[in-house]
C-alpha cells in the first residue's frame, strides 16, 4: 500500500491481511471469479481484508442467562424470520443475508421489509462513497455495516424495490439508525456452536457465509456438505438448528450428526421453500459471523460527524494490545454532543472516551477535556456510548474525540478505514483529522503511514434550533 511522509518513527503497524482477501485477490487478477457461477448467479460473498482469525474459540454472550440448549431450535417457528428473497443473477446475497438477520431482530414485534437495492447500490463503484464492486457484485459483512452506520439505510424496498442490474445513487431518509453490530466469532471446529445458538435464541438469525458449489447440495433433502479448502463464496443467514441430524442425509456423510438450519436468498422455489440444513462439520459454515441486533429510532440523532464512509477495513497497532486514536471535528451548527461509536476488535476490551474542546493543532488531547467516561465491551463488533448528559457544542467549535482501548489477545486495537486497490480505493483523508497514539502523549496522523487512512470514530449530535 502506498506510503506518505512519516513525521516520526513509532513502529506502528498493520494487523496481518486476511488470508481469503489474499486468496481471492489472486483470484481475481486471473479473471476467474465470474466464470464461476452460483446457480446461475454471480459470486455474493468477497473475503474482507480486515483478519479477525484471533476470535476463534472465544465465548461470548456471557452476560445472557446461560441456556440448556433444545436438540434442536428454528426461528421459522417463533415468528422471527421475514418472507424469503430471491438476489436474482446478481453476487447480493450478502446484501441479503444483512437485512435478513436485521429484519429477524425486529420481529415479532415490527414487521419491515428494507431495501437491498439500495444498500447494494450506494456501496458500489458507481456512487461517490463506495467499494471498488459493481452494483450487481459481491460484498461482506463489514460493507454492509458502514453501509448501516453511516446512515444511508436501512431504507424501505418500497421506496427503492429490488433490481438485480439497476445502478441508481439515489439516497432516502433511513427508517432506523443502527448503532450496533456484533461480529461473532468463526467457529474452532464441528462442535464450536454455542456462539451462535446464543445469538439465535436471544436475538435472532445470524449473518455467516459459506462455500456453495453444487456438488456438494443433496436437493433430495435440502442438504449441504462441503469438506474443501476454498475461501467463501456466499453469504446466507443461519436461523436455527437440528442436533440430531442424519449425517446419511448429505451426499457425502461427514464425520458426525447434526446441521444449522440456513436460509437462502434465491427465492422460495429453490430447497425447502427457500431453507436447507448445513453439516455442523461443514468447513465452511459459520464464518464471518455478524448479529444485527440493534435498530434505534431515526430521531435519536440529527447529526453524524465521520471521516470513514466506508467503514472498518484495516487495524493497526504498537505491538500492544492497547493504544490512542481519535478524530478532531468541527461543529458546523450549535449542537448537543450526545454519543460515540467505533470498532472493537476482541472481547472484554476496555475503553477510556474523551472529549476535548479547542483542541491544538496536532495534539488532540489538549485543549479543555469536557467529557471521560470509561468501561468494559463484552463482544467485539461495532458500538455506540452514549453520554448521560450531552454537552453542548458552539457553532464553528473545534473538538476532539478520543478512545483510549485495550483489546485482550489483539494488538492491533486502532481501527482504520484506508484506501485498498480494488477494494476500498475511494477512501480519502485531509491532514488534521485523524490522529493515533502509543501512549497519549505523541500523536501521529495514521494518513502519513499508510494512503489515505482515517481513524473509524464517529460523533453523534442533535442541532440545537
Amino acid at each position: 500500500m502506498p506510503k506518505r511522509k512519516r513525521l516520526f518513527s513509532s513502529k506502528v503497524k498493520l494487523a496481518p491481511v486476511n488470508p481469503d482477501f489474499q486468496n481471492y485477490t489472486v483470484f481475481q487478477s486471473k479473471q476467474e471469479a465470474d466464470l464461476l457461477l452460483i446457480q446461475g448467479r454471480k459470486p455474493g460473498f468477497i473475503p474482507p481484508p480486515l483478519n479477525l482469525s484471533h476470535l476463534k474459540g472465544k465465548t461470548l454472550f456471557q452476560a445472557n442467562k446461560p441456556l440448556a440448549f433444545l436438540p434442536n431450535f428454528d426461528l421459522r417457528k417463533e415468528g422471527k424470520l421475514s418472507p424469503i428473497q430471491d438476489q436474482g443473477a446478481a453476487g447480493t446475497c450478502w446484501a441479503f443475508a444483512t437485512y435478513g438477520s436485521l429484519e429477524s431482530y425486529l420481529l415479532p414485534q415490527q414487521e419491515w421489509n428494507f431495501s437491498e437495492n439500495n444498500m447494494k447500490n450506494l456501496m458500489s463503484e458507481n456512487c461517490p462513497e463506495g467499494y471498488d464492486r459493481q452494483p450487481d457484485g459481491g460484498g461482506n459483512q463489514f460493507i454492509s455495516t458502514a453501509y448501516l452506520a453511516r446512515w444511508n439505510g436501512p431504507v424501505l424496498e418500497a421506496e427503492d424495490p429490488y433490481d438485480a442490474f439497476n445502478a441508481s445513487c439515489s439516497e432516502y431518509n433511513p427508517r432506523k439508525h443502527i448503532q450496533q453490530a456484533v461480529y461473532i466469532p468463526d467457529r474452532n471446529g464441528a462442535l464450536d456452536n454455542n456462539n451462535i445458538k446464543k445469538a439465535l435464541v436471544n436475538y435472532g438469525a445470524v449473518f455467516t457465509s459459506m462455500f456453495y458449489d453444487d456438488a456438494s447440495y443433496n436437493p433430495d433433502n435440502y442438504s449441504y456438505y462441503y469438506r474443501g479448502t476454498s475461501f467463501s463464496n456466499h453469504a446466507i443467514c443461519l436461523v436455527g438448528w437440528d442436533d440430531n441430524y442424519d449425517r446419511n442425509k448429505f451426499i457425502n456423510p461427514p464425520a458426525g450428526k447434526g446441521a444449522y438450519i440456513g436460509r437462502n436468498s434465491w427465492g422460495s422455489s429453490w430447497g425447502d421453500k427457500g431453507y436447507f440444513y448445513i453439516s455442523y462439520y461443514d468447513s465452511r459454515i459459520g464464518s464471518n459471523n455478524v448479529l444485527f441486533n440493534n435498530a434505534e429510532d431515526p430521531n435519536n440523532y440529527g447529526v453524524v460527524h465521520q471521516y470513514d464512509p466506508l467503514g472498518w477495513v484495516a487495524s493497526a497497532g504498537y505491538n500492544s494490545p492497547s493504544a490512542w486514536f481519535g478524530n478532531v471535528f468541527t461543529a458546523e451548527n450549535k449542537e448537543t454532543l450526545a454519543a460515540v461509536s467505533w470498532y472493537v476488535g476482541s472481547p472484554n476490551a476496555d475503553y477510556q472516551l474523551m472529549v476535548y474542546t479547542n483542541p491544538q493543532n496536532g495534539n488532540p488531547r489538549s485543549g479543555v477535556r469536557v467529557k471521560n467516561l470509561s468501561g468494559v465491551i463484552a463482544e467485539p463488533g461495532y458500538y455506540t456510548k452514549v453520554f448521560k448528559k450531552p454537552y453542548t457544542l458552539s457553532k464553528d467549535l473545534k473538538f476532539s474525540v478520543l478512545v483510549r482501548l485495550t483489546t485482550p489477545g489483539y494488538n492491533y486495537p486502532i481501527p482504520l478505514e484506508m484506501a485498498i486497490p480494488g477494494y476500498s480505493s475511494k477512501a480519502s483523508s485531509s491532514q488534521g483529522q485523524s490522529f493515533i497514539s502509543r501512549n497519549g502523549r505523541n500523536w501521529e496522523e495514521p494518513a502519513d503511514t499508510w494512503d489515505n487512512a482515517n481513524v473509524c470514530i464517529k460523533a453523534f449530535a442533535n442541532i440545537d434550533e
